[in-house]
């Protein structure tokens, strides 16, 4: 018995020397094992070397007979990771730049005061209807020309102004409460006028009519002047125009105005118009009718002629200096009367 316990001492020691032999050049000594016999001890692990390297781990004794496992040596410390290097700072951000101030808003200029509207011409009276007339040509636009009403049981006159019920109720623009007005047309040149009557706003009615007449025997009226304008009777030389109305009804007249829608029939002088009633005769002014195209209103005073309370009045109509000829489209007699 004796001599195997040696052995088993023997082959211990041998152990130790074969572990010491085996260790790092570092210098690190590891611990001898336990003796055999009880559980024997491990030897201590080695101190891990310099930059991290691990310690090897101590050889556990040889297991004593019944003894128990050799404590693991403790594992080398593992060096330090290297230090990360820091993140660049990033630079700053711009400045943005100040928004540039918005300029004031214009002010805004007043509004225009409005006109006041003109006041509503007073409807005329509507026209007695008449024998319907033949449709005259359509009027040259006069420098100014009216544009005229729907006639009297007739077209609506050539180039002329406003009807009956229009804006203003004298077509020539002269001023008056009352109205009569007639155009004369025809077929074409040469050929013969005819009457159309256009309005008669007079209270009484019952006595309208115009004709044209000479002191040439076998006289019959004459249309002409289509060329150059809308045509026209033309009244020139012994050719008079006769008026037939009544005022009776009238029980005063603050003016009368004869107006004429034509020209002078003369190509190289202008003319006028001359009138006689039972109360005494007047005139236009001399060359006061242009003897150019297109037609245009001619407009006298005829108001200490023309007399209220007369059932049967009579307005004679001739062509006046210079020219002594004239192409009448149309003819009105304006009363501003009660």
């Amino acid at each position: 018995m004796k001599r195997a316990s040696s052995i088993v001492i023997g082959a211990s020691w041998l152990a130790v020397v074969v572990l010491a032999a085996g260790c790092n050049g570092s210098g690190e000594t590891h611990g001898t094992g336990g003796k055999g016999g009880g559980t024997s001890r491990g030897g201590a692990g080695g101190v891990s070397g310099t930059g991290g390297t691990g310690g090897g781990s101590g050889t556990g004794g040889a297991a004593g007979t019944g003894g128990t496992a050799g404590t693991t040596g403790a594992a080398g410390t593992t060096g330090a990771a290297g230090t990360t290097g820091g993140a660049g700072t990033s630079g700053g951000a711009g400045t943005s730049g100040a928004a540039g101030t918005s300029g004031a808003a214009g002010t805004t200029g007043a509004a225009g005061t409005s006109g006041a509207a003109g006041a509503a011409g007073t409807t005329g009276a509507a026209g007695t209807s008449g024998t319907a007339g033949t449709t005259g040509a359509a009027g040259t636009t006069g420098g100014g020309g009216r544009g005229g009403a729907a006639g009297t049981g007739g077209a609506a006159g050539a180039g002329g102004g406003g009807g009956t019920g229009g804006a203003g109720i004298c077509a020539s623009g002269a001023t008056g409460t009352r109205v009569v007005r007639f155009r004369w047309t025809g077929t074409g040149s040469g050929s013969t006028a005819s009457v159309v009557y256009e309005a008669n706003t007079l209270p009484d009615t019952s006595r309208w009519h115009v004709s044209a007449g000479s002191t040439s025997i076998g006289f019959t009226p004459v249309f002409v002047d289509t060329a150059l304008a809308v045509g026209g009777l033309d009244l020139e030389g012994t050719v008079f125009m006769d008026i037939e109305i009544s005022t009776a009804s009238l029980s005063a007249i603050d003016r009368a105005t004869i107006a004429i829608f034509g020209r002078s029939y003369n190509t190289t002088t202008s003319g006028s118009f001359t009138w006689q009633t039972i109360a005494g005769t007047g005139a236009a002014p001399t060359n006061l009718i242009s003897n150019v195209a297109p037609y245009r209103w001619y407009a006298a005073d005829a108001t200490t002629e023309i007399r209220p309370g007369q059932s049967g009045a009579l307005v004679r109509l001739r062509a006046g200096p210079s020219s002594n000829a004239l192409a009448v489209n149309r003819v009105e007699i304006c009363f501003d009367a009660r």
